[in-house]
């Protein structure tokens, strides 16, 4: 694919990430520092920073980048919608679909299908927001706002540890005992920053009196894959079923990280089968893991919502066949 040339045409000084922020439609400020910091972005052939000033009379260089307004992109799918009303909306959540654009992974999207749900039922979309996440290989329940303060509400309760969440997982191993609870802290991996890692106490303690390297990059945007900060995390979990080899356990989050229990169960010897980080290899292509249960206060009516998700077919019929294996 060949890069877009721009010729600059200006009055006056201006950066390079907002001059190119009005000349493309529908592409972010933060979509456009992380080309130029990456070296995508070329004027007059050299590259530059995000604080780069324009003069006019430049070429810009740089890579295809097109609109990701959710209106324009977002394609239909089908979600199992669970719960609805005029502030939120309750979702079962497929295995393999993001929560929201990620990357190349921006038209099959969670809220984009939401969204374009919405507009085709005549319907205001542009509060629909997020309240909290599933990663892309987990199924199961997931809670959304269609409205600002139900949305700030939500999020309150969730950092404020007010929703329930419990998970079904199944994991290689059999544990002695019939319940525990997970205390390690969790921080990206500073080798592979697309894992997460587990650190006990000890090991957090003497992270954080080191301090850790800032995860801003040059450009000025903050980079998560920089974050080596470790955050506390408590995960508990009990045994439902217990199987040759396998173990199908019930996990309630405490705290909401990212992969936390994938992480976490990997960390006490009882990694998640099928999970490509984390976990081992399987009959199944994606982490035994599926949001079961969600349970909250309703933002606006203050009446308390719970709310249960059925195993779907893949995880059932790998727990079918584990069983067979134990009866042979």
């Amino acid at each position: 694919m060949h890069p877009d040339s721009i010729h600059v045409e200006t009055r006056e000084p201006i950066r390079i990430d907002v001059f190119l922020v009005r000349r493309l439609s529908g592409v972010s400020r933060a979509r456009v520092q992380r080309h130029i910091a990456a070296g995508n972005v070329l004027v007059d052939g050299q590259r530059v920073r995000s604080s780069h000033r324009l003069l006019g009379g430049e070429v810009i260089t740089l890579p295809p980048l097109t609109s990701r307004r959710l209106s324009e992109v977002a394609e239909a799918v089908d979600i199992p919608v669970v719960y609805e009303d005029d502030d939120i909306v309750v979702v079962n959540k497929p295995a393999g679909l993001v929560v929201h654009p990620v990357g190349g992974e921006y038209r099959r999207t969670v809220i984009g299908a939401l969204h374009r749900r919405a507009v085709a039922r005549g319907e205001d979309a542009d509060a629909l927001g997020i309240v909290h996440r599933l990663d892309r290989l987990t199924s199961g329940l997931m809670v959304l706002s269609k409205r600002y303060e139900a949305r700030r509400v939500m999020a309150e309760a969730v950092e404020s540890r007010l929703v329930h969440r419990a998970y079904i997982a199944i994991v290689q191993g059999v544990p002695a005992a019939a319940s525990g609870r997970v205390d390690h802290s969790i921080r990206r991996d500073p080798v592979r920053p697309t894992r997460m890692q587990a650190i006990d106490a000890a090991a957090a303690a003497e992270i954080i009196r080191q301090g850790w390297p800032p995860h801003v990059s040059a450009s000025g945007y903050s980079d998560p894959r920089r974050n080596l900060r470790p955050r506390r995390a408590r995960t508990y979990w009990r045994v439902l079923r217990r199987l040759r080899g396998v173990t199908v356990l019930r996990c309630r989050l405490e705290t909401g990280r990212t992969h936390q229990i994938r992480v976490h169960l990997q960390a006490i010897g009882l990694p998640l089968l099928g999970d490509p980080l984390y976990g081992v290899t399987s009959a199944i292509e994606r982490p035994a893991l599926h949001a079961s249960v969600l349970g909250f206060i309703h933002p606006a009516s203050g009446k308390p919502l719970r709310f249960h998700a059925p195993l779907p077919d893949d995880l059932r019929h790998l727990i079918a066949l584990h069983n067979a294996l134990d009866a042979t």
